[in-house]
Formats: structure tokens, sequence, C-alpha cells
């Protein structure tokens, strides 16, 4: 019911080569923490012989100087403006990326990580949300610079204010990575407290996680059942034709039918990208 946005390093070619086999929804290239500094040249190069695909996108070390500023704007050009945007402290920062850019589009996912990113979320948004995909929680590196145990405990109230601000600018939140991949038991639990807490995607760095991530149950036998029964009834009107309906003694007003709508179409296209890719181990 998330969508998955699965990490793949830049620089390792037997990654890259399963891209295709991977049942994730979207792929992001790394080429900042996964790609070592001595290494940072080979993968622009890996990078720049791949082919663009719509559900790539491509997270560059803007701010770490091992790329210049015309291999940055040819990374942009390349994956259509499709860019994830780390290690950033203020809505400064964007605007440097958007410069950089000079006025080709741009659909980034940028990355809160610190402290000075969290407080400065609104105004990115304020400012560019036309131009952002998404806002993406870093929550590892958010916990080493703050001291704040890394447990949802901590982190839940941080999520749900990243949350709100999405939504108040309809931009989606991808909430962050579990670095454990011996027990799985967090990571699907961070899954569930995403998905009701009103998280569109999540990220993904291992094969183990995006097996367990499509396992995971995220309502029950019987609300799929109402939502499937609402849908049959709902499905075919248009979005500014909704009223008012009440099914099997349950009103539901337009904001409930529309999310209904979106519930139902995303488990339709899952269970169809399930059924039509092959999973690629590593």
């Amino acid at each position: 019911m998330l969508d998955s946005y699965f990490f793949i390093p830049g620089d390792k070619t037997k990654y890259l080569e399963k891209i295709d086999s991977l049942t994730a929804d979207y792929i992001v290239i790394d080429l900042e923490d996964s790609v070592a500094q001595n290494n940072k040249q080979v993968g622009f190069e890996m990078v720049r012989s791949l082919t663009f695909k719509k559900n790539f996108f491509l997270r560059i070390p803007f701010f770490d100087s091992c790329y210049s500023k015309v291999q940055i704007q040819e990374l942009i050009t390349q994956f259509e403006g499709q860019i994830v945007l780390p290690k950033i402290n203020s809505s400064k920062d964007v605007r440097k990326v958007v410069e950089w850019a000079e006025g080709k589009p741009l659909h980034m996912i940028v990355l809160i990580e610190n402290p000075r990113s969290f407080i400065a979320t609104k105004k990115i948004l304020k400012k560019y949300s036309t131009q952002i995909h998404a806002i993406g929680f870093g929550t590892h590196d958010f916990c080493s610079l703050t001291g704040i145990k890394h447990s949802l405990d901590y982190l839940a109230h941080y999520k749900r204010e990243l949350i709100v601000l999405c939504k108040a600018y309809q931009v989606d939140y991808l909430d962050g990575v579990d670095l454990n991949l011996q027990d799985l038991s967090t990571f699907k639990t961070e899954c569930l407290f995403a998905f009701e807490a009103g998280a569109t995607g999540k990220f993904l760095i291992h094969p183990k996680q995006l097996e367990a991530f499509h396992q995971i149950d995220y309502l029950t036998p019987a609300e799929i059942q109402q939502l499937q029964k609402v849908y049959t009834q709902v499905k075919d009107i248009p979005k500014d034709a909704i009223e008012v309906y009440t099914i099997d003694g349950t009103v539901y007003e337009k904001p409930h039918i529309l999310r209904i709508k979106k519930l139902m179409e995303k488990i339709q296209h899952s269970n169809t990208n399930l059924n039509t890719n092959a999973y690629g181990s590593q």
C-alpha cells in the first residue's frame, strides 16, 4: 500500500544489472553515501551509461565537491529532473540546485536529515512544492546529530509533523531506511506506522526488505472487502460529480471516496506488478 523506493549503489555493476528484475515502484540510484569517495567518478560514468526510466531517481552529492557543475547538470538532464537532494540545511541549498537546473523541470526528493533542514521544511515546501516530488526523512542521520534514540517511540512525533506539512503542500512523504537486515520486524512495524500515519512511500535498501514489504498486510480482509464493495459502486464516478453516499449504513463523503479510490487502485497496481515481474535476488 506504500510505494517502495529501492536504493542501488551507482558504482556496482552487479546491482545495476538487476534493476529490471526488482519489484519496486521506484529505483533510487545512489551516487552519495553508498559510493566511496575514490569511486565517485567511476559511479558517474556508470550512471551516465544508463538508460533513464520514468521510475528512476538519482541521489547526487550536490555539496561534496566531487562533481563539477557541468557534471551535475548532465545528471539532472539525463534523469529528467528526478533527483534526490541529500545533506541540505536550508531553502538556500534547494535554491542552488534549482539554479543549477537552469529552468529545466525538477521532480525532487528532498531529504530531511538534520535539525536545520527539519526546521526549514515548511519554508522549503512553501517555496518549491511545485518542484518537489516528495520529502524523505533520513532518520539515522537525524538521530546521530540530535542524540535521539533511533526508535519509533521517539521518532513518531517528527514523522507525523513532516507528514502533515507534506499534506498541506500536496507533496508525498517517504519514510526513512531501516538498517537492520537481520530482524525485519522493526521494518514491518515502521511500514505499518507510516501507512497509518498517511505516508506515501518507504525507502528500502535490500531485497530481503523488498520481499517483506510485499508481504505486509496493511488492511484486514474485512477492511479490504468493504473497500471493494464501496469501490465497485463509486469507481466510475468522476471526481467533480462525487456526492455523499450511504453504503451498508455508513456515510461516505468526497474525501472518503477519493481515499478509497486511491487505495483500491494502489492494491490493483501492486497485484499487477507482482504478477508480471520476477523477483531478483542479490
